[in-house]
């Protein structure tokens, strides 16, 4: 019996399958190690110690799941290192020194523009504000007396003395005239046949004073441009009455009365028109019409 149970458990043991041997590990020269790609600039270093290839995006942290979608990897620099220095110094632009040398000539240029626009703004305001204030006005010219005596034409020799009272009124309230030059003319048909000078004078505020203006004819500079002029005033002479013209070029001054020191330098410009002399018979002296009143003179600046 002993014998049959011994044979029973070796028929077992031969009859159960063999479990298969483990497999052997690698082995070291078989097998060579990984080589990993260096390691690029921009990434966060790898979880377990190893950088990720470029291209590629970078391993998750431990402990998070993978970001879903297959997205492309953000690269914030195409190149594995900067560019030089002296690649951005190449264009002066970029300088910074030439930068701020530009940036202070166009201050400059800027602050110039400024100033002058704020000065010419200044004087302009002052002006209408003093215009304003004081308010200028012109003169007034009246031709009060004009009379020639001995006036002569014959064989292109003119001659004659001329008489002329001239009233000048200050309508102003606030400003004096100061009259420091005055050049009067004779003039018929665009001829000047008289010229002189006037003395100066002063006109206060709202007055009015008399002027009187003595000239005397002389020859022409060119008597040949008077050929017709003389034919055309002799037949004017006949009729008994000739027109001349009263002209006035007066250097004035418009001055502050308030101690201000606010002045003004114009020149003044008078035309007396159509101031008829009366020749009675063949005299050679003529005079402004009797009983005409006071001529008013155009007066432009």
């Amino acid at each position: 019996m002993a014998s049959s149970s011994v044979d029973q458990q070796h028929f077992q043991s031969q009859s159960k399958p063999t479990d298969p041997p483990p497999p052997l590990p690698p082995s070291a020269g078989n097998n060579p190690p990984p080589i990993y790609p260096p390691p690029t600039l921009g990434y966060p270093p790898h979880a377990h110690g190893y950088p990720p290839a470029m291209g590629y995006p970078p391993a998750p942290h431990p402990g998070y799941p993978p970001a879903p979608g297959n997205y492309p990897p953000y690269n914030a620099y195409a190149y594995t290192q900067a560019p030089p220095a002296a690649y951005y110094n190449s264009n002066n632009n970029n300088n910074p020194q030439y930068y701020r040398q530009e940036t202070a000539g166009a201050g400059f240029l800027r602050g110039i523009f400024a100033a002058l626009l704020l000065l010419v703004v200044i004087m302009t305001m002052s002006s209408i504000i003093t215009w304003i204030i004081l308010r200028p006005e012109i003169p007034n010219f009246k031709v009060d007396s004009f009379s020639v005596t001995n006036f002569n034409i014959s064989k292109s020799n003119y001659s004659g003395i001329w008489d002329i009272k001239v009233t000048v009124q200050n309508p102003n309230h606030k400003l004096n005239l100061h009259f420091e030059r005055i050049r009067s003319f004779v003039d018929y048909s665009d001829n000047t046949v008289a010229t002189s000078f006037s003395d100066p004078f002063f006109l206060d505020m709202e007055k009015s004073r008399q002027m009187q203006v003595k000239m005397t004819s002389s020859s022409p500079d060119d008597p040949g441009n008077w050929a017709q002029t003389e034919e055309k005033l002799e037949r004017e002479r006949t009729t008994g009455t000739v027109s001349f013209t009263l002209r006035l070029l007066a250097w004035t001054t418009f001055r502050s009365g308030s101690g201000s020191g606010w002045t003004r330098r114009v020149i003044l410009r008078v035309f007396c028109e159509d101031l008829k002399l009366v020749f009675t018979g063949h005299t050679t002296d003529g005079v402004y019409s009797p009983g005409a009143q006071s001529k008013t003179c155009k007066v432009l600046v």
